[in-house]
């Protein structure tokens, strides 16, 4: 193999590497995000769940809000 091709052939793998490293971190971030709306969406919830809460307590101790 010619000192050129060696080069190419190196350098071919080299961006292989890459795609394969970019292609990770794209699924990482997409899982990530997924993960933050997940998230999202429980702190939502418990903040649902924690003012009805509230409501009751208020509601059944006489106290008006």
């Amino acid at each position: 193999m010619l000192p050129d091709e060696m080069e190419a052939e190196k350098n071919r793998k080299l961006l292989l590497s890459q795609a394969d490293t970019i292609e990770i971190l794209k699924r990482n971030v997409k899982d990530l995000q997924q993960s933050l709306q997940n998230a999202y969406a429980d702190i939502s919830r418990l903040a649902e769940e924690q003012n009805f809460l509230r409501r009751v307590y208020y509601y059944t101790c006489g106290f008006e809000k």
